[in-house]
């Protein structure tokens, strides 16, 4: 569980940083995206054609993950934007604040227990930093709260995803850890795909991704197997 836990965090902040640097060479978040999604999907696929352990497509269970997929994509989509008009430490701080909410809503709505008077603490610093954060920070001081509107956003769709997740894994019964990755990605990729459509992301793209360095293909590169790891 240790291991996890600091994989998942190595992940996490490093998927972070790269997504940052990757829409500096290619601004168009959805495409990022989508390209991270969808060689998700394949990477597992292929892990499953080599005879690798991973759920099969179910329609039960992919009707169960419809509503998870459409708060994934919006937080992974107000990810990108707020990575975009925001610093990487102000990403990192509204996210370290999740699971503040997340307590909050399990207790209040998912009859969990109250945290421990430790953790309470813990949570209860967390809260404190990011307040003291928000006083010292630039962008905040001139636009007020409406420079931190993507990351607002994102907070409270990463609070239901992680909350709506955990009730989700809990309740639909998968036999290895790729499963909720495969179906989660697989699903994901066409409405992220269509939301780049919509906003028009995706004119003359491949000319944009030709127009990449090699250091911005290869931080490319570096995100989808970071995004891809951080599932399991």
């Amino acid at each position: 569980v240790t291991l996890a836990i600091i994989g998942y965090s190595l992940c996490s902040s490093t998927l972070l940083l790269a997504n940052k640097m990757v829409i500096e060479y290619l601004p168009l978040p959805s495409v990022v995206s989508f390209i991270q999604i969808i060689t998700s999907a394949v990477a597992i696929l292929v892990y499953k054609f080599l005879g690798g352990s991973v759920d099969s497509l179910e329609w039960s269970k992919l009707k169960a993950y419809s509503l998870y997929i459409v708060a994934f994509v919006a937080a992974i989509y107000a990810n990108m934007q707020a990575l975009a008009h925001s610093n990487v430490e102000t990403v990192i701080v509204f996210r370290a604040c999740s699971p503040i909410a997340v307590t909050v809503v399990e207790y209040f709505f998912m009859d969990r227990a109250w945290p421990s008077l430790r953790s309470s603490f813990s949570l209860l610093v967390v809260a404190i930093g990011a307040m003291m954060y928000c006083t010292t920070d630039s962008q905040f001081a001139l636009n007020g709260f409406s420079a931190y509107y993507w990351v607002i956003l994102y907070f409270f769709l990463i609070t239901f995803e992680m909350t709506y997740g955990k009730k989700l894994t809990s309740s639909v019964k998968m036999d290895s850890i790729w499963g909720p990755v495969l179906y989660c990605n697989l699903l994901a990729a066409l409405p992220m795909f269509l939301l780049g459509y919509m906003n028009g992301d995706y004119e003359n793209v491949s000319e944009k991704l030709a127009e990449m360095p090699a250091n911005g293909a290869l931080i490319l590169l570096f995100s989808c197997v970071a995004g891809t790891l951080i599932g399991y």
